[in-house]
């Protein structure tokens, strides 16, 4: 009994880590939606690559000022390798977003 009410506790604890957050603009675009842009060469894929580039500055802002921290994430990754980071993840997860994509990179690129 005692192992069971530790795991809930640390189930519920961790649970409570990560927070929801509120996605606008090309976040919401589906993977599938991105790669038909990719594939099409469309304005869609160069307003989603631009959306992920201001995420990852939103990370960098964010962990800057709450953290005190540099934060040079993907300083030194051009946006035509995230063009192309981004499709790769998209056509092996076809049920995220932009914006799972995004926080797929962010979490590679920080380890």
């Amino acid at each position: 009994m005692k192992k069971t009410i530790l795991i809930l506790t640390l189930a519920l604890v961790s649970a409570g880590v990560w927070g929801d957050y509120s996605v606008k603009g090309e976040g919401n675009f589906s993977c599938p939606e991105y790669l038909s842009a990719k594939r099409g060469n469309t304005a869609k894929l160069y307003s989603s690559a631009s959306w992920v580039q201001g995420f990852i500055t939103g990370v960098n802002y964010q962990r800057s000022t709450a953290e005190g921290v540099d934060s040079f994430i993907a300083r030194d990754f051009p946006a035509a390798s995230i063009v192309r980071w981004l499709e790769r993840h998209c056509q092996d997860n076809l049920t995220d977003d932009l914006a799972d994509a995004a926080e797929a990179l962010v979490t590679e690129l920080f380890e």
